[in-house]
């Protein structure tokens, strides 16, 4: 009887309205590949804090990345994924410098907002040649209307 009371108990506790706030925020992830045509990369986005989790990955601005990255759809309910893409477009097609590749949607309780990380785990160029890249992510301003 005491263990049905436990049980029920926990339950309760776990369906009980949550008094903090939830937020849905859209994190913009960015590559910069300088002067060399990216086709390819792979990263690990993480947001940590907030109790983040990933509802969602979109794809970036550039026409040769606008479709949604590749990703394991599971790992999306986590706070982590890797996720990569790539192009078999001729290197004048593809992006240099600075690339929207993706957007993430998170969802967050309460009012911690929270940290974003990056990491980069592979990059090329259209002959398949690995280029060293950077990696950012910067949370998009909300639209208040």
């Amino acid at each position: 009887m005491l263990g049905l009371l436990a049980v029920s108990m926990a339950v309760a506790q776990e369906s009980a309205p949550r008094s903090e706030p939830v937020h849905f925020r859209a994190v913009e992830v960015f590559v910069d590949s300088k002067d060399k045509a990216l086709a390819a990369y792979q990263l690990e986005f993480s947001a940590s804090g907030g109790d983040a989790k990933i509802v969602g990955i979109e794809g970036g601005g550039h026409a040769e990345f606008r479709e949604a990255p590749f990703y394991d759809p599971k790992a999306i309910q986590q706070e982590r994924v890797i996720f990569g893409a790539f192009s078999t477009a001729s290197a004048d097609r593809l992006p240099k410098g600075i690339t929207r590749v993706a957007t993430i949607h998170l969802r967050t309780v309460g009012i911690e907002s929270p940290r974003l990380t990056v990491k980069v785990s592979a990059a090329a160029t259209a002959g398949g040649d690995k280029i060293p890249i950077t990696a950012s992510a910067k949370e998009k301003p909300h639209d208040e209307n």
